[in-house]
């Protein structure tokens, strides 16, 4: 039997956040999650039922994946064996990466290529998988000790600001320019600044 996927959205448009801001991406985002954090963007997201079951055949048979990155997102897409749908792609000679909350380890034999780990505060910002960079949602609880700049390499942790709220711009910006020594980087959405999907 061939591994089925919960499919909420498949999309194009730009990666809007982070090492990989501004170029053109392929999004494949799956249904399920096993964090509620407040403010989630991708509510909808959460839902499994509702979600359209599929095979691999059928989602490279109903959709064109036109640019080179893809992007696999959720949810928490690491509840779902990707090896299958990852190795497809990579057949179409596709840049596969995966947006996770890190709760999960990610193993090799899915051959993803990049990992973007944004550790949340349900999870006491756990990391349970490699990570290629981290994104952390600066809301106001959010404090400069839970970052974990060991894991990545310097300049990839980013400070996201929550659903655009100037609080929290504000705060990103403070504890960046605070914290030279840390290398991080203020973290926005571009797509929503484009008004974009």
């Amino acid at each position: 039997m061939s591994t089925q996927y919960p499919i909420v959205e498949v999309f194009e448009s730009i990666q809007g956040e982070g090492t990989f801001l501004g170029l053109g991406a392929s999004f494949i985002r799956l249904a399920g999650c096993n964090l509620r954090c407040p403010w989630c963007d991708t509510k909808h997201s959460f839902d499994v039922q509702a979600a359209s079951l599929l095979s691999v055949d059928a989602i490279l048979g109903t959709w064109r994946f036109t640019q080179p990155l893809v992007v696999i997102t959720g949810g928490e897409p690491t509840l779902h064996d990707l090896g299958p749908l990852v190795r497809e792609l990579k057949k179409l000679g596709k840049f596969v990466t995966l947006e996770t909350n890190g709760t999960n380890p990610v193993p090799n034999e899915w051959g993803i290529d990049w990992v973007t780990v944004s550790p949340k505060p349900g999870s006491n910002y756990a990391i349970n998988c490699r990570a290629d960079e981290l994104k952390y949602v600066v809301d106001d609880d959010f404090e400069i000790g839970v970052i974990q700049t060991e894991r990545v390499p310097l300049q990839r942790i980013y400070l996201q600001v929550e659903s655009g709220r100037p609080e929290s711009a504000s705060r990103a910006f403070t504890l960046v320019t605070m914290n030279p020594d840390l290398h991080l980087r203020v973290g926005v959405q571009l797509h929503k600044v484009l008004h974009v999907e």
